[in-house]
């Protein structure tokens, strides 16, 4: 019997990914430093989660200027960065995943509980549900796991197991839904039944262990038992 959904954030809930990538672009022209990432190269660049972790893995492994980036730097370009994306988003300039916000609201009408397990910040969530919701994200989570809660982010299954410990239950009473490969691998290393729909900057991944993919999470997209079990009356 399913119990709980857990979603993902970026790229799942929202396509943030193309926010995400400009933000960093704008921060790094303030702060006069010379990288642009362009769309193809934070393609790659997502492979790596978390966006301090990605900052050090550009400069150290791909960039050609490097501005030996400390621990501290990378935090403030990061936490710069988080906040004009932030910025846009209040704005209006990030739209949700088609079907998303029926599933939820559709999985609450039928008491299966909602959680998140998103390698972005707390700040990043509170800010989504705010502005394309109109509520904070708790008001419709029972948990919300976070990158800022783990030392490990996906594909670790660190914030899968935080957010079955929290909800209480049993990873075969739940089933995840991921956009990406590292998302994927994350929740299957968590031994959670995975839904898979590629966002934009992922449609290239490796799905083949998810146990469904759907190009969207509209009604008619979904799979069939999940379909009759949350849209049935």
């Amino acid at each position: 019997m399913l119990k709980a959904l857990i979603f993902d954030i970026d790229g799942t809930v929202a396509e943030t990914e193309e926010l995400h990538r400009k933000a960093y672009n704008c921060v790094f022209s303030e702060e006069g430093i010379s990288w642009t990432w362009s769309k193809e190269l934070y393609k790659d660049l997502l492979k790596v989660t978390g966006g301090r972790e990605r900052l050090k893995h550009y400069e150290d492994n791909v960039a050609t200027k490097k501005y030996n980036l400390d621990t501290n730097e990378i935090l403030r370009i990061h936490t710069k960065k988080n906040k004009q994306y932030n910025e846009w988003v209040n704005e209006g300039l990030l739209q949700l995943r088609p079907g998303i916000k029926t599933l939820i609201y559709k999985a609450r009408e039928k008491n299966i509980q909602l959680a998140i397990s998103t390698s972005t910040s707390l700040m990043n969530v509170k800010s989504l549900f705010k502005n394309c919701f109109g509520k904070e994200p708790h008001t419709l989570f029972k948990t919300i796991a976070t990158g800022d809660m783990v030392k490990k982010k996906k594909p670790d299954p660190e914030l899968y197991l935080l957010a079955l410990r929290q909800l209480s239950l049993d990873p075969k009473q739940c089933i995840a839904l991921e956009d990406s490969n590292n998302g994927l691998i994350s929740a299957k290393k968590a031994n959670i039944k995975t839904i898979c729909s590629p966002s934009l900057y992922h449609s290239d991944d490796n799905f083949g262990k998810s146990d469904y993919i759907c190009e969207e999470f509209t009604e008619d997209k979904l799979p069939i038992e999940l379909r009759q079990l949350i849209f049935t009356k």
